[in-house]
């Protein structure tokens, strides 16, 4: 590779930063639907349970996959968020900050014995809300043996 003096470099970076910017401008769009993105996410706890609340907007309810692992102790939300205005023929993107396609988020719940059957989910003004009830005997025990 031969050595390139410093006054050629502007003209390098120029062409290359021009080159990347032809590549995001044509092949972004597809890149960014693809990604996998993480949801936020708000986890509260109530003495009769656990609270999670994502913010999952303009994802469908048949779309929301939600699973528990209790080895982990982990909630796990997986869904998809459809984009139909991106990548169709006479559609320009100017600004694209919503992020559409897969997305997966995983919660690890504090340690307490939760009543597996007894979660409930909800999807409300863009928010899936999901109630984990914990197992009030074994929870008020642990708290019994921490305080003494």
């Amino acid at each position: 590779m031969a050595r390139r003096e410093r006054e050629d470099w502007p003209w390098t970076i120029d062409d290359d930063l021009r080159a990347l910017r032809d590549e995001l401008t044509t092949a972004g769009r597809t890149v960014v639907r693809r990604r996998v993105w993480e949801p936020r996410v708000d986890l509260f706890e109530q003495e009769d349970g656990f609270t999670l609340k994502a913010e999952i907007a303009g994802v469908r309810g048949e779309d929301i996959q939600l699973s528990y692992t209790p080895d982990e102790r982990t909630l796990t939300i997986k869904g998809v968020r459809h984009e139909e205005t991106v990548g169709r023929r006479g559609v320009r993107c100017y600004q694209l900050e919503v992020y559409y396609g897969e997305f997966e988020r995983e919660v690890e719940l504090p340690d307490c014995p939760i009543d597996v059957d007894g979660i409930r989910a909800q999807y409300r003004n863009g928010f899936l809300i999901v109630f984990v009830p914990k197992i009030r005997v074994a929870c008020s025990e642990r708290m019994d043996l921490q305080d003494a």
